[in-house]
Protein backbone atom coordinates (compact mmCIF):
# COMPACT_ATOMS: atom_id res chain seq x y z
CA UNK A 1 0.00 0.00 0.00
CA UNK A 2 2.68 2.76 1.03
CA UNK A 3 4.44 2.09 -2.34
CA UNK A 4 1.36 2.68 -4.34
CA UNK A 5 0.71 6.36 -2.32
CA UNK A 6 4.50 6.74 -3.26
CA UNK A 7 4.30 5.66 -7.21
CA UNK A 8 1.45 8.11 -7.17
CA UNK A 9 2.92 11.09 -5.38
CA UNK A 10 5.87 10.81 -7.96
CA UNK A 11 3.66 10.47 -10.61
CA UNK A 12 1.52 13.47 -9.85
CA UNK A 13 5.08 15.15 -9.25
CA UNK A 14 6.40 14.24 -12.84
CA UNK A 15 2.88 15.34 -13.89
CA UNK A 16 2.86 18.82 -12.20
CA UNK A 17 6.72 19.50 -13.46
CA UNK A 18 5.43 18.52 -17.30
CA UNK A 19 2.43 21.07 -16.60
CA UNK A 20 4.85 24.50 -15.59
CA UNK A 21 7.15 23.28 -18.23
CA UNK A 22 4.75 23.92 -21.15
CA UNK A 23 3.17 26.79 -19.54
CA UNK A 24 6.77 28.51 -19.23
CA UNK A 25 7.11 27.71 -22.99
CA UNK A 26 3.38 29.01 -23.87
CA UNK A 27 3.17 31.82 -21.59
CA UNK A 28 7.14 33.35 -20.91
CA UNK A 29 9.52 33.11 -17.87
CA UNK A 30 8.54 35.10 -14.54
CA UNK A 31 10.36 38.27 -14.56
CA UNK A 32 7.96 40.16 -17.70
CA UNK A 33 4.86 38.54 -18.65
CA UNK A 34 4.77 35.68 -16.96
CA UNK A 35 0.83 35.17 -17.61
CA UNK A 36 1.06 36.32 -20.89
CA UNK A 37 2.16 35.04 -24.41
CA UNK A 38 5.56 35.89 -25.24
CA UNK A 39 5.45 39.47 -27.30
CA UNK A 40 5.75 39.06 -31.04
CA UNK A 41 9.21 39.96 -32.74
CA UNK A 42 8.31 43.19 -35.04
CA UNK A 43 11.27 43.73 -37.38
CA UNK A 44 11.82 46.96 -39.51
CA UNK A 45 10.75 47.66 -42.21
CA UNK A 46 14.34 47.94 -43.71
CA UNK A 47 17.00 45.10 -42.44
CA UNK A 48 19.40 45.77 -44.15
CA UNK A 49 22.03 47.47 -42.02
CA UNK A 50 24.05 48.90 -44.98
CA UNK A 51 20.79 51.33 -45.83
CA UNK A 52 21.62 53.00 -42.54
CA UNK A 53 24.37 55.29 -42.23
CA UNK A 54 23.60 56.52 -38.58
CA UNK A 55 24.49 54.55 -35.62
CA UNK A 56 24.46 54.66 -31.73
CA UNK A 57 24.63 52.46 -29.18
CA UNK A 58 22.70 53.51 -25.78
CA UNK A 59 22.30 51.22 -22.68
CA UNK A 60 19.33 50.29 -20.73
CA UNK A 61 18.80 49.43 -17.34
CA UNK A 62 16.12 46.47 -16.68
CA UNK A 63 16.47 44.15 -19.39
CA UNK A 64 16.78 40.54 -17.34
CA UNK A 65 15.94 38.16 -20.32
CA UNK A 66 14.76 37.41 -23.67
CA UNK A 67 11.31 38.77 -23.63
CA UNK A 68 12.56 42.13 -22.04
CA UNK A 69 15.11 42.35 -25.37
CA UNK A 70 12.59 41.62 -27.63
CA UNK A 71 10.27 44.68 -25.74
CA UNK A 72 13.08 47.32 -26.34
CA UNK A 73 13.77 46.08 -30.03
CA UNK A 74 9.90 45.96 -30.68
CA UNK A 75 9.62 49.53 -29.52
CA UNK A 76 12.45 50.63 -31.40
CA UNK A 77 11.86 48.61 -34.63
CA UNK A 78 8.57 50.35 -34.56
CA UNK A 79 9.89 53.76 -35.17
CA UNK A 80 10.41 54.68 -38.81
CA UNK A 81 13.71 54.64 -40.41
CA UNK A 82 14.99 52.94 -37.31
CA UNK A 83 16.60 49.24 -36.87
CA UNK A 84 17.51 47.69 -33.21
CA UNK A 85 19.23 45.27 -31.69
CA UNK A 86 19.56 44.61 -28.30
CA UNK A 87 22.82 42.69 -26.83
CA UNK A 88 21.37 41.92 -23.60
CA UNK A 89 24.60 40.52 -21.75
CA UNK A 90 26.07 43.86 -22.04
CA UNK A 91 22.96 45.78 -21.21
CA UNK A 92 22.70 47.84 -24.28
CA UNK A 93 21.07 48.44 -27.68
CA UNK A 94 22.54 49.23 -31.20
CA UNK A 95 20.49 51.51 -33.23
CA UNK A 96 20.62 52.66 -36.73
CA UNK A 97 19.10 54.80 -38.26
CA UNK A 98 18.61 56.38 -41.96
CA UNK A 99 18.88 60.39 -40.94
CA UNK A 100 20.73 61.75 -37.72
CA UNK A 101 19.32 59.75 -34.52
CA UNK A 102 16.55 61.81 -32.70
CA UNK A 103 17.74 60.90 -29.19
CA UNK A 104 14.95 62.23 -27.22
CA UNK A 105 12.39 59.92 -29.21
CA UNK A 106 14.57 56.97 -28.84
CA UNK A 107 14.95 57.55 -25.53
CA UNK A 108 11.31 57.67 -24.73
CA UNK A 109 10.36 54.28 -27.03
CA UNK A 110 12.59 52.87 -24.96
CA UNK A 111 10.97 54.32 -21.55
CA UNK A 112 7.36 53.29 -23.03
CA UNK A 113 8.16 49.93 -23.34
CA UNK A 114 9.15 49.57 -19.54
CA UNK A 115 13.18 50.67 -19.18
CA UNK A 116 14.97 52.61 -18.42
CA UNK A 117 17.44 54.52 -21.12
CA UNK A 118 21.50 55.00 -20.16
CA UNK A 119 23.93 56.98 -21.45
CA UNK A 120 24.88 57.01 -25.11
CA UNK A 121 28.34 54.89 -24.92
CA UNK A 122 28.91 55.67 -28.73
CA UNK A 123 27.83 57.52 -31.65
CA UNK A 124 28.57 57.53 -35.44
Amino acid sequence: MANVIIVLLLLAVVCYGIYSFVHHLRHGGGCCGEHEAPAKKIKAADANKSHYPHRLIMGVDGMTCQNCQRHVENALNTLPDTLAEVNLSAQNVTIWTKADADEDALRKAIRDAGYLPLRTTEKV
